[in-house]
C-alpha cells in the first residue's frame, strides 16, 4: 500500500502570489474564454513581478479533444516558458495535463506546473489523472508526470459559478469521495480524506446552493473537492466513472450531473454484490447517523431533487431515447473496459454494465 500526496497545496486569496516566489521568466495559462472575458485572468496577471513575461492560450472548451490539445501543444512550444499554469475548471487543467503529457513523450522535458481550480468539483489540481475526447470517446490519462507540483485554492474564483454548475462539481466531488471509499484499493489515509469529503459535501453543498456569496463555505468545498481527488489518486475510482465518461462522450452531458444521476445506481449494485462494499457502506452511513447504505442512496436522491437533477437519464430532456438504446452495447463494453473499472469493489460484465446502463435510462 503507498499513499502520496504531490502537489504543494496552497488556500487562499493570497495563493496567487506563489507565482512570483517560484521566479519563473515566463508563465504559459491554459484557460477557457469565460475566464479572460469576467477578467479573472487579470487578477492574476496583474499582481505578477514586472519582470516575468506570459502568454495565454484561452482556447479551451468542454470536454476538451485531442485536437484541442494538438493546438494547446503548438501554442506551447511556440512560448517556450518555464512555468506552466492552468486557470479553470477540470476542462482546462485536464486540457494541460494532456498537453504536458504529450510534450514529455515527445521531448522528455517537465516544467513547473501550477493548477488554479475555478470550480469546485474535478480535484483535477491533485491527481494524475485527465480525460480527453477522442471522436465520440472519452479517453482516461493516468500518469504521473500529469500531477501538478502546485495547487492554489482561491475561494473568490469560484464565486461566479451559477448554482446548478455548484451543484453538478460539488456531486462531483461526493462521487469521487464514495467510489474511492469503496474502492478496491481503498487505505485507512484514503478513508479519512474520503470520509471527510462525504460528511462535509452532505453538510454544505445545499447551503452553498442556496447562497454562492458564502466564500467560507466555498472555500471548504475547495478543500473537499482537493482532499476527494487526492483520496481517488491514490485509491482509484470505479464504474460510476466509467459510465459517465461513456455516457458523456457520447451525448455530450455534464459529467458531474452524469455522476450524481448514476451514484443511486451504481451504490445499490456494489452493495447488493459485494459484501465489503455493503459493510463499508453501511459503517459510513452508521458514522453519518443514518441505518444503512439504503438511506445514503435517500440522501442523495434528496440533494439532486433539491438541485434540479433528475433520477433518470431520459428526463434531462437531451438524450434521443431511440439513439440511447442503440448505443447501451458499445457503451457497456467502453465502460467495462475503461481505466476506472479495475477498482470498482464488485466484479462487473459487460451484461452488468448494460443493464445499469437501461436502469439508469
Amino acid at each position: 500500500m503507498t499513499f502520496s500526496v504531490k502537489p504543494t497545496i496552497n488556500v487562499g486569496d493570497d495563493s496567487i502570489k506563489i507565482l512570483n516566489s517560484l521566479n519563473p521568466n515566463k508563465i504559459f495559462f491554459v484557460t477557457d474564454p469565460f475566464v479572460v472575458e469576467s477578467k479573472m485572468i487579470d487578477q492574476v496577471t496583474k499582481l505578477l513581478d514586472k519582470n516575468i513575461s506570459y502568454d495565454i492560450f484561452s482556447n479551451i472548451q468542454p470536454d476538451p479533444s485531442q485536437e484541442l490539445v494538438e493546438e494547446g501543444k503548438k501554442a506551447l512550444k511556440n512560448s517556450n516558458p518555464d512555468l506552466i499554469c492552468a486557470i479553470g475548471g477540470g476542462s482546462a487543467i485536464d486540457a494541460t495535463k494532456a498537453i504536458i503529457y504529450d510534450i514529455y513523450k515527445e521531448e522528455k522535458v517537465k516544467k513547473i506546473f501550477v493548477a488554479i481550480p475555478t470550480t469546485a468539483g474535478t480535484g483535477s489540481e491533485s491527481t494524475n489523472f485527465a480525460v480527453v475526447t477522442v471522436g465520440n470517446d472519452k479517453k482516461v490519462l493516468i500518469d504521473d508526470i500529469m500531477l501538478p507540483d502546485y495547487a492554489l485554492l482561491i475561494p473568490k474564483f469560484t464565486k461566479t459559478v451559477p448554482n446548478f454548475i455548484t451543484a453538478d462539481t460539488g456531486m462531483d466531488v461526493l462521487t469521487h469521495a464514495i467510489e474511492a471509499y469503496s474502492s478496491k484499493n481503498a487505505s485507512i489515509y484514503t478513508d479519512t480524506f474520503a470520509e471527510t469529503c462525504i460528511k462535509t459535501v452532505f453538510e454544505i453543498l445545499p447551503k452553498v446552493y442556496d447562497d454562492g456569496d458564502r466564500l467560507k463555505l466555498r472555500e471548504k468545498m475547495l478543500e473537499v473537492s482537493n482532499m476527494a481527488g487526492i483520496a481517488f489518486n491514490n485509491a482509484g475510482l470505479g464504474i460510476n466513472h466509467s459510465l459517465a465518461h461513456t455516457i458523456g462522450g457520447t451525448f455530450h452531458i455534464s459529467h458531474g450531473r452524469l455522476n450524481a444521476i448514476l451514484l443511486p445506481y451504481v451504490i445499490e449494485y456494489n452493495c447488493e454484490n459485494s459484501e465489503e462494499a455493503r459493510k463499508k457502506l453501511d459503517d459510513l452511513a452508521q458514522k453519518l447517523n443514518h441505518r444503512d447504505y439504503t438511506c445514503l442512496i435517500k440522501v442523495i436522491k434528496e440533494m439532486n431533487k433539491k438541485f434540479n437533477i433528475p433520477e433518470k437519464l431520459s428526463e434531462l430532456g437531451k438524450i434521443d431515447e431511440k439513439a440511447y438504446q442503440d448505443s447501451i452495447e458499445k457503451m457497456a463494453l467502453t465502460a467495462l473496459n475503461d481505466r476506472c473499472t479495475p477498482t470498482n469493489p464488485a466484479l462487473v460484465t459487460k451484461f452488468d454494465l448494460a443493464n445499469i446502463l437501461r436502469d439508469a435510462f
